[in-house]
């Protein structure tokens, strides 16, 4: 179950999924397509197990826990088709707990945990109070109404809770498409309601209820619908291959898988939130991706599976069916991108607080302490400082480093907040291997200067002809007296005509496997033979270059690791990994602020809803990130985040932008917005460097999802 990463929301994930698989719930939701299935047991074992009352105080039948245990149950729900009234009755029951008042609470709540009571969520306009203050007016698509005792009713800004049997109302029943659960409509006709049944100024929250706990929902159906597709890609069998080694089919996969995540950070997000009425913009983003992606998934489900897949017989079309009305029901009434914006422009576009275990303390004096020290040196000396204590690459090991968890490197990153810290980069990332594989003499002469900002390193790893290949190396070294002659090219480098040093990626072995006859190799690019020509890119910049070996030396003592082993340096990491909840969103200096100013400008009609999913997106990215981090603290282990990220981040900066060009209209190209357009120039690099998009996609399918390699691959 992927909404659980502690160790008990793991437990009640595995618990959910046992009772949901002796339950045989799956079959059920497949019987009620014959018409109304007997729930009795399932739903009175599910009450007796608490589940109903999970996020319920003790006082009134709960067990006392919250909305992210209710959605680790719920995603359980999703996943295996749970039919019946259980997601309007938790979210009828969250309502009452959070806006009623004891008496409603003491009144209602217990029948709900207990499932003695079933209730309705109907969240669309469409109900008004006269001058006597009766209520008249007729809501469509109740969620379960039908089978209902208690309807939860939008009435303007308010909610009203009414029994079904009252006068006035009635109940109509609904052909619903989904036939796990009733969907009605409510008419009300001079219905009179206790005071104590108007939630006052409730309608918000109320929404924000249903959004979390239906995107949870939301999750499980998406997932079983991504496993069903990868597993048959894994064994349907066509021109002699399985399908799951065509890349087409991989990137389909990996596009669910990504979607899916996305939806996972955001709902987790916003079920992780103390104050209900502070996640207006956290569930509006996490229902912003649960409805389409759920939606996605079982949609290409159907595709992947083929034929099979669009018989009666299979499974998948009731995923299908669930997936449309959970998406109706979520756009029903207000639009979640409208409120996104909204939520952005009123300042409460964040999600909630990343909150550190009693651990952190005993880190804390220290970090701020010298963060305060570093504040109060001037600009050119706080680098120098920032190495010798340790704080500028505090997740390095010594002595360059503090060797900090990921506890302290967080306690770190909140106390230097607002200072200015050198960022090393490319340079950062070639020495943290040399920290880690290289030799003692090596570290001695190259690390200090690169912290204290004297050096810098790129990577010579790409070459022409190989794309994204980056085993498919050409430049060849040959043994000479004490070291090799480099003979070669490689293109696609950073910064190289800043730098004083490259590790290279170089073929010593011609005879050997392609991994394996590989070595790393530290070039001093002063060196004779060494040539590098800048390439002009389309912004008109020349961030790229070919860098040329012409018979270049390279002494031993500069080869990095063993000779032959140059892919294991090239994959090699410090063990401590860098843990940060910051993440950072976009690729570019063009975000939310800056579109949200473009939509101002704009006369788009449809821009508020476009810029809302980019805003969601931005989000969303950090919120991968906060994930890593929260695994890490926990000790988790690693999850799908990190792949996820680096292909959404660089997808991001080019869809963030290209908005920002249609909103823009004529004057994103007559030089009436330099920087936005430098932005949408720059970005279309993004999905190419450092592999493609396409290859992050191959990746993710094969390593995350398990799918086969392309058997004419070498």
């Amino acid at each position: 179950m992927a909404l659980a990463i502690s160790s008990e929301h793991i437990d009640l994930a595995e618990a959910a999924a046992g009772h949901l698989a002796r339950q045989a719930v799956r079959q059920a939701a497949r019987d009620s397509l014959d018409g109304p299935v007997d729930l009795g047991k399932f739903w009175s074992d599910t009450a007796d197990l608490g589940w109903l009352g999970l996020h319920l105080p003790e006082e009134y039948g709960g067990s006392g826990f919250g909305i992210a245990e209710l959605t680790v149950v719920l995603e359980a729900l999703g996943h295996e088709l749970a039919p019946g009234p259980f997601l309007p009755t938790v979210i009828a029951s969250a309502v009452i707990a959070h806006a009623g008042s004891s008496e409603l609470c003491a009144e209602l709540l217990p029948g709900l945990a207990d499932g003695s009571t079933v209730g309705a969520v109907g969240l669309a306009a469409g109900l008004a109070r006269d001058d006597a203050g009766s209520i008249s007016g007729q809501v469509r698509a109740v969620l379960s109404a039908p089978e209902a005792d208690l309807l939860v009713l939008t009435l303007g800004d308010d909610l009203v809770v009414l029994d079904k049997t009252a006068a006035g109302v009635d109940v109509t029943a609904a052909n619903a498409l989904d036939t796990t659960r009733g969907l009605g409509t409510v008419s009300c006709a001079g219905v009179t309601v206790p005071a104590n049944r108007i939630l006052s100024g409730a309608a918000r929250s109320g929404r924000s209820l249903l959004r979390v706990l239906a995107s949870a929902e939301a999750i499980g159906g998406a997932l079983a619908c991504l496993e069903m597709a990868t597993d048959y890609a894994k064994v349907r069998e066509q021109f002699g291959r399985t399908i799951g080694s065509f890349q087409a089919v991989k990137h389909h996969c990996a596009n669910m898988l990504v979607a899916t995540e996305a939806t996972i950070a955001a709902t987790w997000d916003a079920a992780r939130a103390n104050d209900i009425d502070g996640t207006w913009f956290a569930s509006a983003v996490a229902a912003s991706y649960a409805g389409p992606t759920q939606l996605k998934n079982a949609r290409m489900n159907i595709q992947l599976h083929g034929g099979i897949g669009f018989t009666w017989e299979h499974d998948a079309h009731l995923y299908l069916r669930r997936a449309t009305t959970v998406a109706a029901i979520l756009a029903d009434g207000v639009n979640p991108l409208s409120d996104i914006v909204a939520a952005y422009r009123a300042g409460e576009a964040h999600g909630a607080s990343f909150e550190l275990p009693e651990e952190a303390d005993e880190f804390r004096a220290a970090a701020r302490a010298e963060a305060e020290a570093v504040r109060s040196l001037p600009e050119a000396q706080r680098r120098d400082h920032l190495v010798d204590s340790g704080y500028l690459v505090p997740h390095w090991r010594k002595p360059w480093g503090r060797e900090a968890g990921a506890i302290e490197q967080l306690v770190i990153e909140e106390e230097f907040e607002g200072i200015d810290l050198p960022d090393l980069g490319i340079t950062g990332w070639v020495n943290l291997t040399i920290a880690q594989v290289g030799s003692d003499d090596q570290r001695a002469r190259w690390i200090e200067p690169v912290l204290r900002g004297r050096d810098q390193w790129c990577q010579l790893f790409s070459e022409p002809g190989a794309g994204s290949d980056a085993a498919a190396v050409r430049t060849v070294g040959k043994k000479v007296d004490g070291g090799w002659r480099v003979t070669g090219q490689k293109v696609w480098t950073s910064v190289a005509l800043e730098c004083q040093w490259g590790l290279a990626t170089v073929r010593t072995d011609p005879d050997a496997s392609k991994h394996a006859g590989v070595t790393m190799m530290a070039i001093d690019l002063s060196s004779e033979g060494v040539q590098i020509r800048p390439l002009r890119e389309i912004t008109g910049d020349a961030l790229f270059n070919e860098v040329f070996f012409d018979d270049v030396f390279v002494p031993d003592s500069d080869v990095v690791g063993e000779v032959g082993e140059g892919w294991k340096v090239a994959r090699a990491t410090l063990g401590n990994e860098r843990v940060s909840i910051g993440g950072g969103s976009g690729s570019i200096e063009f975000g939310p602020a800056e579109l949200v100013k473009v939509l101002d400008e704009s006369s788009a009609t449809d821009g508020d809803l476009r810029v809302g999913e980019m805003i969601a997106e931005d989000h969303t990215l950090r919120l991968l990130n906060l994930r890593q981090a929260a695994r890490a603290v926990i000790g988790a282990g690693p999850g799908p985040e990190a792949n996820v990220t680096k292909l959404v981040k660089a997808e991001h900066s080019q869809r963030i932008t290209e908005l920002g060009l249609d909103l823009a209209g004529t004057a994103a190209v007559a030089g009436g917005t330099p920087e936005l357009t430098y932005a949408y120039l720059f970005a279309r690099c993004l999905t190419i460097a450092g592999g493609t998009s396409e290859i992050m996609r191959n990746t993710i399918a094969e390593r995350l999802l398990g799918l086969p390699r392309d058997p004419l691959a070498r």
